[in-house]
């Protein structure tokens, strides 16, 4: 029973690593879906809010430990302002990541994203309104814009078990979301993914 046992779980470390173990010159695309949790820095009483984001990503790997992946998401991120007003910003995002394998199919990866506005609104009771707009409203006769571009840097984990990845990571943004104003806003994103390698 004992050998049985033992067999059982070589068996099992050696199909993980011939479906997770990635060689050099290999490349994978890999769709992936899943949720933000975003806030924004410096709005009181702002809490966070969940959404849906999903792309696909690509990965070339330099040896079976460090690759470099880049892809294309899509992002709804914000905040919920109070309990009747939230905030949606739609982003186009470009994640470059450098990636390392600590342990087979267990990554650490950190990188560059690029962000381009697609578009924001804020939604009060159902009511949705242009986010310039809102901000023309509130700063009348000032010049106070939202950012079109927004740069942050990912910082994450990724696990693959036969193909499938559980991806999560930071987004550490450093841009000003609202330009010509004294607070500093930003973006902090939590994003979690799944997703499958080819």
């Amino acid at each position: 029973m004992k050998k049985i046992f033992v067999m059982a779980v070589a068996a099992l470390m050696v199909t993980q690593r011939v479906s997770a173990q990635h060689e050099e010159g290999d490349l994978t695309i890999q769709p992936r879906i899943g949720i933000t949790m975003s806030n924004l820095t410096n709005t009181d009483g702002a809490k966070s809010k969940v959404n849906v984001t999903y792309g696909v990503e690509f990965e070339h790997f330099f040896t079976d430990e460090f690759s470099v992946a880049a892809g294309v998401l899509f992002t709804d991120q914000g905040a919920k302002l109070n309990d009747d007003v939230t905030m949606n910003i739609y982003y186009g995002q470009l994640p470059v990541t450098l990636n390392y394998y600590v342990l087979t199919g267990l990554a650490v990866k950190a990188g560059i994203q690029p962000g381009f506005r697609v578009k924001a609104n804020v939604n009060e009771d159902g009511t949705k309104v242009d986010f310039d707009k809102f901000l023309a409203t509130l700063y009348p006769g000032e010049d106070v814009k939202m950012s079109t571009f927004d740069l942050a840097f990912p910082v994450g984990l990724s696990y693959e078990y036969c193909g499938v990845t559980l991806d999560a990571r930071y987004n550490w943004s450093v841009l000003k979301l609202i330009k010509g104003v004294d607070e500093t806003v930003r973006n902090q994103v939590f994003v979690v993914t799944l997703g499958y390698k080819f």
